[in-house]
């Protein structure tokens, strides 16, 4: 009241201006908060568009992520190996893969994607992999 007096400032001019004031922090709050929101979903929106669903079939050929060499990758170390053959798809998304020398092993499917090389008489011709 004193700084009122002080500064001869009406009451009611002072108490409008102030929620004024508190309105305009309250719609600023609002928008700060929409606008994050709205970034994630569209971010969400995008990154879920670009991704592909692996399907496997007995009989295709893939590559296997080696996890082991992400902490030691270098200039001429692989991240993929293989390719392997699948023989059999559980429905769960395990894969039952064989190598080369006929042994047969069981992984995750979320850790092999399509190999695209070219393959004859079950042998690889040679490693070529897009995508």
């Amino acid at each position: 009241m004193w700084a009122l007096k002080k500064l001869n400032l009406e009451w009611d001019v002072a108490a409008n201006l102030r929620v004024a004031q508190l309105n305009e922090l309250y719609k600023f709050r609002y928008h700060a908060y929409t606008s994050p929101s709205l970034y994630k979903d569209k971010m969400k929106y995008l990154h879920d568009k670009n991704i592909q669903n692996k399907e496997f079939k007995e009989g295709d050929f893939v590559l296997l992520f080696n996890s082991q060499l992400r902490m030691f990758l270098g200039k001429l170390k692989f991240k993929w190996s293989g390719p392997f053959k699948v023989v059999n798809v559980t429905p769960f998304g395990a894969l039952d893969l064989k190598n080369k020398n006929y042994e047969m092993f069981r992984v995750n499917g979320h850790r092999v994607k399509h190999y695209f090389g070219k393959v004859d008489d079950g042998h690889v011709v040679a490693l070529i992999h897009f995508k």
